[in-house]
């Protein structure tokens, strides 16, 4: 049904009238260079042969159609992807046609990035949107890929009701309101591996600060942002991860990493490795310093059961209005044993270029 609509919508907006067309993306390319962490138990002598250094480009491109009436929105995002050594992919990464019968109902049906939950770095409550990577939250390349969906929003006396019909059979609902100054969302989804239910808040105090938390099952976040008279922003966040590792199932990983000696332990010991799941507690800190051409971003994620620590430091620079070069390093520290020492790189550079259209 989904490629039907995507085929549909491609067709109808060959027909849109110039003016109630947008066009924008951007285009890029970077390349990384990773040392191998040879004393990780998970690739000693780098057996695993990482490179250590690789290249890749990449495109994306918006298009929004709308009339000035809002009966109808049409939204697309295509993006390409080509990484050195000449593997290439293409996809529509969102594709949506949105009605407005009514001016209390939308329905909206198409390949669509749902964004649920107040929280930064995760969103427990967040059943239906993109997995985020912490190290990466904002999603700066726009990798994201929506999912088929036909989603029905209803306003109904200051309340946001969604109804959501998924690709595979599962349905979801979130129902939003502002109650006493705080945003409060409710959230649903049942699908075949059962149901979920969970609630995320969010309120705003004065001009500077902001509070959020989620709770969903054996999920929670709680957190909050500041922005200072400078515009520095920084975020803080706790996280409790209830299907991350506990002590004895780390203990039980290390084991099996530090007694692998053959090329299947090691590759399976490798297979147990997810970086930020190691264990159930996290910790999250940005800070964001804007500065005329030239912007600083910087990030921590420290496990709380180890002192493990990933730092990321994000240096852009702004050429033009719409040409930006930047450098992020990616760096992971911790004591022998600890979550990230078994990190199979030391750590990651990347050097890139981008242009804005």
């Amino acid at each position: 049904m989904v490629k039907t609509v995507l085929v549909a919508m491609a067709l109808f907006a060959t027909t849109v009238y110039a003016e109630t067309f947008k066009f924008f993306g951007s285009a890029g390319a970077e390349w990384q260079f990773t040392p191998a962490n040879s004393a990780s138990a998970l690739n000693p002598g780098n057996v695993a042969r990482l490179p250590y250094r690789t290249g890749s480009g990449d495109a994306v491109t918006f298009l929004d159609a709308a009339p000035e009436s809002h009966a109808w929105k049409l939204h697309l995002k295509l993006r390409g992807d080509a990484a050195e050594g000449g593997s290439q992919k293409a996809e529509i990464g969102e594709a949506s046609l949105q009605l407005n019968p009514r001016p209390w109902l939308d329905i909206t049906i198409g390949r669509i990035i749902e964004k649920w939950g107040t929280g930064y770095a995760w969103n427990p409550t967040a059943f239906v949107s993109p997995k985020k990577n912490p190290a990466d939250p904002s999603d700066r390349l726009s990798a994201n890929r929506g999912i088929g969906m036909i989603r029905t929003d209803l306003f109904v006396r200051g309340t946001n009701v969604s109804l959501y019909a998924l690709d595979h059979g599962a349905i979801a609902a979130r129902v939003y309101r502002l109650v006493g100054g705080t945003d409060v969302s409710l959230h649903f989804l049942r699908d075949g591996s059962g149901t979920r239910q969970g609630i995320s808040a969010a309120r705003v105090f004065g001009d500077a600060l902001e509070l959020h938390g989620e709770v969903a099952r054996r999920h929670a976040l709680a957190g909050g942002q500041y922005t200072f008279k400078s515009n520095v922003n920084v975020v803080v966040e706790l996280y409790r991860g209830g299907d991350g590792l506990d002590a004895s199932a780390f203990r039980a990983f290390r084991t099996a990493a530090d007694s692998a000696h053959d090329e299947a332990a090691i590759r399976a010991a490798n297979t147990a490795y997810a970086p930020l799941h190691m264990a159930r507690n996290y910790a999250f800190f940005r800070l964001d310093w804007p500065h005329d051409k030239l912007d600083v971003e910087l990030i921590a994620i420290t496990n709380l059961r180890d002192g493990s620590l990933l730092a990321r430091a994000t240096l852009t620079r702004r050429l033009l209005a719409n040409v930006s070069l930047y450098l992020i390093d990616t760096e992971f520290a911790g004591a022998r044993a600890s979550e990230l020492s078994y990190m199979q790189v030391r750590r990651v550079t990347t050097a890139g270029a981008r242009y804005y259209f």
